[in-house]
């Protein structure tokens, strides 16, 4: 009975395995994030796609803030004011625009690289 058992654990973690070979989730592209914050930009939010580029940005950002704040990570920029969902697609966009080279990368890349150079953090001054 034991040997039962423990072969039908093995055979089910071989199924299973496979199963969740074949549900990965890939990372959102910069195309994909591209083409959901134009919606963004042009004021269609009556589109899904448009929700999908603010929930992006905004988990982003927050993912961001939870790093900083809790984890002591570095910043990567930093953002003036909270809520500028609009405003960082249109960053966003611009960089895409002017660097081709991000579509064939994740968006998160895209977008963190766009965060930096628009929202640089000051340069912190050595103390005497």
């Amino acid at each position: 009975m034991k040997k039962l058992t423990l072969l039908m654990v093995v055979a089910s973690l071989f199924v299973a395995s496979s199963v969740m070979a074949e549900e990965q989730v890939e990372p959102a592209t910069t195309r994909h994030l591209y083409n959901a914050c134009m919606d963004v930009v042009y004021d269609d939010d009556t589109l899904t796609t448009s929700t999908f580029c603010r929930a992006f940005i905004q988990g982003a950002v927050n993912s961001h803030k939870h790093l900083t704040s809790y984890y002591n990570f570095p910043k990567q920029y930093c953002l003036p004011v909270a809520n500028v969902e609009k405003e960082i697609a249109g960053i966003f966009i611009k960089v895409v625009q002017e660097n081709p080279i991000f579509f064939k990368k994740p968006a998160i890349s895209a977008l963190y690289y766009a965060l930096q150079n628009a929202f640089p953090c000051p340069q912190s001054t050595p103390q005497k």
